[in-house]
């Protein structure tokens, strides 16, 4: 089909992580994390109305993926 529109699947996770600085192997930058049953489900930007609870992370660093040991 030559004219298939994409369609967007909406998005809801638990947690969004909102606003703070984002360092991963992208680099860094200012992105939201979404969290869903303790794992990282989207690293991007989100609407608050995408998660039941949002975390104000304005500077603050957020490195996903890392674990302290």
């Amino acid at each position: 089909i030559k004219d298939r529109q994409k369609i967007a699947m909406p998005f809801h996770a638990e947690v969004i992580l909102k606003g703070g600085t984002v360092v991963n192997h992208d680099g860094t930058g200012q992105r939201d994390v979404a969290v869903t049953g303790g794992r990282i489900v989207g690293v991007g930007h989100f609407a608050r109305e995408q998660a039941g609870e949002v975390i104000d992370c304005t500077g603050l660093d957020i490195l996903p993926g890392v674990i302290d040991s």
